[in-house]
């Protein structure tokens, strides 16, 4: 499980140490893990819009985290507005 302190970046302590890298692109079994959620659920999110498209580097299939923290980020211009999620919907009993 990757911890919030990996998230995070962090000052190295002495000129010789570097600090951790920040997420730039993750797998969909690192993305799952960050979502607490299963890489089909990932994968079904992907395929309905919910998550940006992965992109392919090398042959490898990655997600850009700044998309993916943009695209799951409450959106103020949608507050109030009825969900386009037709499962939601229905488990409204709209």
């Amino acid at each position: 499980m990757i911890s919030a302190r990996a998230l995070a970046p962090v000052r190295p302590t002495t000129e010789t140490e570097l600090a951790p890298r920040p997420l730039a692109y993750v797998s969909a079994r690192t993305l799952a893990e960050l979502l607490d959620c299963s890489e089909s659920t990932v994968r079904d999110m992907t395929r309905r819009g919910i998550l940006p498209a992965p992109v392919r580097i090398s042959g490898i299939t990655r997600w850009v985290w700044s998309d993916v923290v943009i695209a799951i980020s409450p959106r103020p211009d949608r507050a109030g507005q009825p969900d386009d999620d037709p499962i939601l919907r229905a488990s409204r009993g709209s």
